[in-house]
């Protein structure tokens, strides 16, 4: 309470509980300035103030209804009926949904730069409609991204109940159940109870707001631009909500216009290449083989893994596209290694294109499938498969070219040997195991091949120190000449290394 201004009129000042301006009355008298305080003041009362967190997590679930990640968030929910598609996740599986989803979209399997149908899609082991009423769970152990075309092609038919999860249509409740005419808002609504804190402790974890889709950032730029002397006027006015909703190609035709183009100007998705099948699948094998309990899916995957890695260190080494996207297969760091070689069953003395390759690509086209039904919980002959490229693949070089250790590489693996070692075994470790695993070799000539690594490395450092040493600046230059660098000092080997005949 502020100091009288007359004792006269036995009013004084106080500053308004609303908006904080000072004003004259008597004391006991209202606490607002003003009538609108007043109302202002009552609507505070009944309307709770939100925290930061809160707004930042109502805005986060506001951009979910505009966001790529959320259309199919919430799509998955009006598929398959009911919110329960997402019964028992929490805000990790949420983050490995969304992890999912984007590692899907980055593989970049359109056609025709960003239109038209894509090569790779998010499928649903136990499928989200079932057939018998039940309903596939949206989790990350329930989905993985596979071909586009075999999805389809499999739909909703059954797999092996070992693999997958899914609820029966009994446990189904109809509080939660998602109606034709129900709107993503009311959808994304319904998921938000079903979820509970959940759903705001993912919002609230994001690294960052998520990003509007292509078609709504465009809605948004031509509604900007009316109005505009800058730019051409559209045959009308047109508003937010109308932008909103037309397709991407009416907006880039708007587009085009309102910049005075005859063309139109399409939306560059990505300037990377498409990622390869094979490569795709490699990644959802050695994720699901890690992830999935154990039991047969588990079994399937792994086998076909090795499988996989096999046929594609072969593409890779002939550099064949299914084998060279992403660097997955023979990347090692300071080697090199071609370890493989086809042979052709119908004419193993005298191979040719017009041979060798339908055949290798059926063997391809064999793995790929047999790849993607392992992911999808189908029964896969193991033994025909693991045949079929043993009688194909085999080993010309069970041991890589290693290469003597650079500055740079030595210092990333701690300046010592014994971790320089330990990376350059780590990194082939797979590739010994997969060709156990297929039978192309044993595990007697995997272990002595990774004896001879280290006799290879020696050599290779034994060849490093000798141009070291002959610089011109020691040669001729009058350098005085020291001692080698840390990384060309010999590292520890074995007295003899092993015969590789098991």
């Amino acid at each position: 309470m502020a100091t009288a201004r007359s004792s006269s009129s036995k009013q004084f000042e106080f500053a308004c509980s609303h908006c904080g301006n000072m004003f004259q009355r008597r004391p006991g008298g209202r606490s607002t300035c003003s009538n609108g305080c007043r109302q202002a003041a009552l609507r505070s009362q009944k309307t709770p103030q939100l925290t930061a967190k809160e707004k930042k997590i109502e805005r986060r679930k506001e951009r979910l209804l505009e966001c790529a990640f959320g259309y199919w968030f919430i799509e998955q929910a009006r598929r398959a009926g009911t919110v329960q598609t997402y019964q028992g996740i929490d805000a990790a599986g949420l983050h490995q949904l969304h992890d999912e989803h984007n590692y899907c979209k980055k593989r970049y399997g359109w056609v025709d730069a960003g239109h038209g149908k894509d090569m790779f899609q998010l499928c649903h082991v136990q499928p989200l409609k079932g057939r018998d009423g039940s309903t596939g769970l949206t989790t990350s152990l329930n989905l993985f991204t596979g071909i586009a075309e075999l999805n389809q092609q499999q739909g909703n038919k059954p797999v092996n109940s070992w693999a997958g999860a899914s609820i029966p249509a009994s446990a189904r409740k109809r509080k939660w159940s998602i109606t034709d005419y129900m709107t993503r808002d009311q959808v994304l609504e319904k998921i938000a109870a079903y979820l509970g804190p959940e759903l705001d402790t993912f919002l609230d974890e994001l690294a960052h707001m998520p990003q509007r889709t292509t078609r709504l950032q465009l809605a948004r730029t031509v509604f900007k631009h009316q109005g505009n002397d800058l730019y051409e006027s559209l045959d009308r006015r047109y508003t937010r909500a109308e932008l909103e909703a037309l397709k991407l190609e009416e907006l880039q035709a708007m587009d085009a216009t309102q910049n005075g183009r005859v063309s139109i100007k399409g939306f560059i998705i990505s300037n990377c290449p498409p990622d390869s099948q094979l490569g795709v699948l490699h990644d959802e094998l050695l994720r699901f083989s890690g992830v999935l309990p154990d039991g047969q899916h588990k079994d399937n995957c792994r086998f076909m893994l090795s499988l996989v890695r096999v046929l594609g260190m072969y593409l890779a080494q002939i550099k064949d596209a299914q084998g060279r996207a992403r660097n997955r297969f023979l990347d090692f760091p300071n080697a090199t290694w071609a370890p493989l070689q086809y042979f052709c069953p119908q004419n193993p003395w005298k191979p040719s294109a017009r041979i060798v390759d339908p055949d290798r690509q059926a063997l391809v086209t064999s793995i790929i499938e047999a790849a993607h039904n392992a992911l999808q919980g189908l029964s896969i002959p193991v033994e025909i498969l693991r045949a079929r490229l043993a009688k194909r693949m085999h080993l010309q070089s069970q041991v890589p070219l290693v290469r003597a250790p650079d500055e740079s590489s030595w210092k990333a693996c701690g300046s010592n040997w014994l971790d320089y070692i330990d990376t350059l075994y780590t990194s082939m470790e797979g590739t010994w195991q997969a060709f156990v695993d297929a039978g192309i070799c044993t595990e007697g000539q995997a272990i002595a091949a990774q004896e001879r690594v280290l006799w290879g490395l020696e050599a290779a450092v034994e060849r490093a120190r000798q141009h070291h040493r002959n610089q011109l600046c020691f040669t001729q230059y009058g350098v005085p000449f020291e001692r080698y660098p840390a990384y060309l000092e010999f590292p520890p080997v074995m007295a003899e290394p092993l015969p590789l005949v098991a």
